[in-house]
């Protein structure tokens, strides 16, 4: 069980925090990472009543702090149908590179009931296992128990190969390598997974293949992309012709 969290000096300093922070978002956002239900991967479960509790917050404040955090702020991740809630940058500060620390580590991640929220922390597990190089002073999780040192296991490594495609979607037939998902998500951080079920719905529903999932969704957005420009460009022209019939009359 962790006994406190560290907060770095450089909170206050952040340019995010700094300039987009309102002084209702510093206090929202340092309970976030600092309150009693927080664990090793950043991922935890909490109700909109121990929130409201721990705060003083009202129903609503809560819900809209979390709302523009998610969607404004792009800093965490909020599960209505399981109530966990993810904070993006979590691993940054507070993993290391104790093998003492992975094992429970990956234990919780294994438990998150959210399949997406799951999903992007085993990818992050997966890209920063051998690379995590945060000095204890920054962040660490400190707990009470005592864990034998494991790392993971061979077959775990051999079952997330960078190459190796995992099905995604409500018909499970968009496939996706961990670093495709991880690229989608950067593009799409608000609404990845919407595209994700508009493209498994269609392949369901046509039968169509594609060679590459993860094209088929650039491919895609660039369309759309390109039918909102001729929408805007009609929508300009419509306008000065009727400005021109305006004039004339």
């Amino acid at each position: 069980m962790a006994i406190y969290r560290n907060v770095m000096m450089n909170f206050w300093t952040d340019r995010k925090v700094a300039d987009d922070f309102t002084p209702e978002d510093r206090y929202f956002y340092l309970y976030l990472f600092t309150n009693p239900h927080t664990n090793l991967c950043g991922c935890y479960e909490i109700s909109i009543k121990q929130t409201i509790a721990e705060t003083g917050y009202s129903r609503d404040s809560i819900e809209n702090l979390l709302k523009r955090f998610e969607e404004v702020h792009d800093v965490i991740r909020y599960s209505s149908k399981t109530g966990e809630v993810l904070i993006l940058n979590w691993h940054k500060y507070n993993w290391t590179s104790s093998e003492k620390f992975r094992k429970p580590l990956l234990d919780q991640i294994r438990s998150i009931k959210s399949p997406d929220f799951k999903s992007y922390l085993l990818m992050v597990f997966e890209s920063e296992n051998d690379t995590i190089s945060i000095p204890y002073e920054y962040g660490i999780d400190t707990t009470d128990t005592d864990t034998d040192t494991v790392t993971v296991s061979d077959t775990v490594k051999d079952k997330k190969k960078k190459n190796e495609k995992i099905a995604y979607g409500e018909f499970n037939n968009v496939m996706l390598t961990d670093e495709e998902y991880a690229k989608i998500i950067d593009r799409w951080p608000k609404d990845y997974n919407e595209k994700i079920e508009n493209l498994s719905t269609y392949i369901a529903k046509t039968g169509k293949k594609y060679k590459s999932h993860y094209a088929t969704l650039l491919s895609w957005d660039r369309m759309d992309a390109k039918r909102d420009k001729a929408s805007k460009g009609n929508d300009r022209l419509g306008w000065l012709l009727n400005m021109q019939e305006g004039a004339v009359e």
